[in-house]
């Protein structure tokens, strides 16, 4: 097979990983993992860039998600392919979180931007970060990376305006957060071919969230008002996340 794709992403995440690490990379890092194809990218660029390194893949469970064993079967199948890598998986359960944050508000959500957008998913994501934050500073780990490409920035979720206060987040934590492989991750044609120059079985689906086929667009006035309030429901919230 001509190889084209896994090379340059293994480049890409070592790079982009030490440009990020001034002071150093000392090995470690957290991927927010689903189990879908472009975070097993990740996951295997990273695991043959850093050989001898520490991977924590963190599976965020919403309490709205099914399937979930198709991620913790894709995380094993990783930890057998690079065994040189400590991979290890876990899943921190934040449906308590979701439900004060996210779901209590979803009538005003919808509503209030006369039925136009809907922005649970900005919730969702907001709250991804802020455990995998804490998942990191607990275990003293400065690196979280994921697997957002550039193709989905028309996502509510992933506009460079929430983008922007997700990493303005983690710089206040002292906590470093990249997506390596944004420019790389083009098509699912380019991540499928990436995949098997890894020699990585394609995963055929990741986990299943009932809002996932809810994704609309949505104006810069109207995602940074509902960010920036979704914020200070989940620091205002009985659900502690330690960060």
């Amino acid at each position: 097979m001509n190889i084209q794709y896994a090379d340059k992403a293994v480049s890409a995440v070592m790079e982009r990983v030490s440009a990020s690490m001034p002071k150093g990379f000392d090995g470690r890092a957290v991927l927010l993992f689903s189990g879908g194809r472009d975070s097993s990218a990740v996951a295997a660029a990273f695991c043959k860039a850093f050989p001898g390194s520490e991977l924590h893949l963190l599976l965020i469970d919403n309490g709205l998600l099914s399937r979930l064993d198709n991620t913790k079967r894709q995380a094993t199948l990783i930890m057998g392919m690079f065994p040189q890598v400590q991979v290890v998986f876990e899943v921190k359960r934040v449906s308590q979180m979701m439900r004060e944050v996210g779901m209590q508000q979803i009538e005003k959500d919808f509503t209030e931007r006369g039925f136009s957008t809907l922005l649970i998913c900005c919730a969702c994501k907001l709250i991804m970060n802020y455990s995998a934050a804490s998942y990191a500073g607990e275990l003293g780990i400065n690196l979280v990376m994921d697997g957002f490409a550039d193709r989905q920035r028309d996502y509510p979720e992933q506009t460079e305006e929430f983008m922007t206060r997700i990493r303005q987040f983690y710089l206040d934590k002292n906590l470093v957060y990249i997506s390596p492989l944004y420019d790389l991750l083009t098509d699912k044609g380019v991540v499928n071919q990436m995949l098997e120059e890894f020699g990585y079985r394609i995963p055929k689906q990741e986990p299943v969230c009932m809002f996932a086929d809810s994704f609309s667009t949505a104006k810069p006035e109207q995602i940074v008002p509902y960010v920036d309030k979704t914020i200070q429901l989940i620091k205002r919230s009985n659900v502690a996340l330690h960060c």
